[in-house]
């Protein structure tokens, strides 16, 4: 609070919306402009050869719609007068029957007299229509447009007779409406847009391809598919569903990843929209970029993540956003290194590894060495410091000691630059610090989908701090299994004969006992008291500790959702 009471005023952070180019104020940073422009002068070029689909190809987040979208502008600007163009998002018109929603868009996109004259003739094919339709159609055209076109649909998609007819009436239909538009090059065009058909169930994505060739295939019609054809490709027939998709599919435009150049002013736009410019330094940036596979949707949603933790966790204030967004960063790109911070313990994974960086690069580059750090370091996982003058061998031998009691990950780690940078400017000494690391972040989020039912699972849980297991506890109780919590092996051997587990999991560390966890599964498995799986979630995974785990027939893991997917493995 200030003197006068006020809050302080809090920096503008604010979220980045996920709207394609040119909706929501969205600035266009990747050049879909020039894209766009280049694809509607080849279809517009190609408008003879129509009917046929191009398809936009991309992984998830990588600006299909944003490129549709700036394309199908382009279109309508282009030639207002020939080209129509209409949108179907397929994942969103999921509650209604996926062929009957595509093509009424497309009978939607004739004109009047078009859908009239449509009516007057399947009136005279009562064979295929049958009386009663007949005289709905009648009605129909006095009830407008939309009812028209409804009823049009009704009649023909009666049974499987009248199904079959769908093709030629959109043929006539088709025709009818581009003989009464421009002629050669400036003949008319109807381009169908269909976006988010990779994020369908496999039965949708059938349903949309077989009506694009089946009934929607006749004259003046351009579908423009927004998908990532890997995706479509498992959904319409496994290793069979690329042949499948070239019948469909007769132009491909794979949307390339971001240049250097555009990567980086694609960061650079998202920071300066953000209000988060001045938190990222140019190596950053650059892990930004390269982690997320140069992904626009990815990158925004990490600083999304920044301006979400920000805003709701006020404990950042003192230590600083700057601070903050490279914890975010650790959670999204080093998730592992991020959980060693969540560990519970009183050890501080950032202040051990720049130490062991400083032993490290001691032993192998022979840069300047700190004894002090060096005692630090080995006291923390109780091993004795090699001697000031030990030689090189003496040196290397106690360093594989040391990384046997350290997290798997740091040898690795220290080979990146952009993380060592990131911890190295992380590394705060201070109450404060050390108790904001073990609190997750508000956007932590777990890889597991979810486990199948597991109601014949009866989980004994051993932990002396079980308020850290609650987000994996209630994953497996909504899945059906029974959980029972204890704190030690007294209270394990009590629950053993009430609760007849057929899944353990406990922690490594109880107080100052480094190796509860193992000695009392070794007892356990020792005395036939339990001989079922058996899993060990810690703060910190070593190789020592794996070696341990091993030893005991039990798998080890710092990660939730990889720790719920083994127990649902073994279900």
């Amino acid at each position: 609070m200030t003197e006068l009471g006020f809050e302080p005023i809090r920096p503008p952070y604010v979220v980045l919306n996920d709207a394609p180019v040119g909706e929501g104020g969205t600035e266009d940073l990747l050049g879909t402009a020039e894209t766009a422009r280049n694809l509607a002068e080849l279809i517009l070029a190609s408008r003879a050869a129509a009917p046929f689909t191009l398809a936009v190809d991309a992984r998830w987040g990588m600006g299909k719609s944003s490129l549709m979208r700036t394309l199908s502008s382009t279109l309508e600007n282009n030639e207002p007068d020939a080209v129509s163009t209409v949108w179907f998002n397929a994942w969103t018109s999921a509650r209604a029957d996926a062929v009957e929603g595509l093509i009424k868009s497309v009978l939607f996109s004739f004109d009047r007299n078009v859908v009239r004259r449509t009516v007057r003739g399947l009136l005279r094919r009562t064979q295929v229509v049958g009386a009663l339709r007949a005289a709905t159609l009648v009605a129909s055209s006095f009830f407008g447009f939309a009812h028209a076109v409804d009823e049009i649909w009704r009649a023909l998609a009666l049974d499987a007779k009248s199904r079959n007819e769908i093709k030629a009436v959109v043929r006539d239909m088709a025709q009818d409406w581009l003989a009464r538009g421009g002629k050669g090059t400036n003949r008319r065009l109807l381009v169908v847009f269909i976006d988010d058909l990779d994020r369908c169930a496999d039965d949708r994505v059938f349903a949309v391809c077989e009506a694009i060739k089946l009934y929607l295939d006749v004259p003046g019609i351009v579908f423009v598919l927004g998908c990532d054809q890997v995706v479509l490709g498992q959904a319409v027939g496994g290793t069979a569903g690329a042949q499948y998709l070239e019948k469909i599919i007769q132009v491909n435009y794979p949307i390339p990843a971001p240049g250097e150049e555009e990567a980086q002013r694609l960061v650079n736009g998202y920071v300066e929209h953000s209000g988060t410019a001045h938190l990222f330094d140019d190596s950053m940036k650059r892990l930004l970029v390269e982690r997320t596979g140069r992904n626009p949707r990815r990158i925004k949603r990490l600083i999304n993540s920044f301006v979400l933790e920000h805003r709701l966790n006020r404990s950042w204030d003192d230590l600083g956003a700057k601070n903050l967004v490279k914890v975010v960063l650790l959670q999204h790109f080093y998730p592992t290194f991020y959980r060693n911070m969540l560990s519970g313990t009183d050890r501080d994974p950032v202040r051990e590894f720049v130490d062991y960086l400083v032993f490290r690069g001691f032993v192998r580059q022979h840069s300047e060495g700190d004894p002090l750090r060096w005692r630090r370091l080995f006291d923390a996982v109780k091993l004795a410091p090699p001697s000031e003058d030990a030689d090189g061998a003496e040196l290397e031998a106690s360093l594989a000691e040391l990384e046997k009691q350290l997290p798997v990950e740091f040898p690795e780690l220290a080979g990146d630059r952009e993380f060592v940078s990131l911890v190295e400017s992380l590394f705060v000494d201070s109450v404060e610090w050390q108790r904001l690391i073990q609190q997750p972040l508000v956007s932590q989020a777990s890889s597991f989908a979810g486990p199948r039912d597991l109601r014949r699972l009866r989980v004994l849980w051993i932990d002396d701090y079980p308020d850290g297991n609650r987000w994996p506890i209630d994953q497996l109780e909504a899945g059906g299994a029974k959980v029972e919590s204890v704190t030690d092996r007294a209270g394990a051997l009590a629950a053993l004969s009430r609760l007849r587990p057929n899944v353990l999991i406990s922690d490594v560390r109880r107080g100052d006992d480094d190796k509860a966890g193992f000695t009392d599964l070794a007892y356990l498995r020792d005395n036939g008291l339990y001989g079922g799986p058996a899993f060990f979630y810690c703060g910190q995974v070593t190789p020592a500790r794996v070696r341990a785990a091993k030893q005991l027939d039990a798998e080890i893991t710092n990660d939730p959702g990889e720790l719920l997917s083994l127990i649902d493995e073994s279900a």
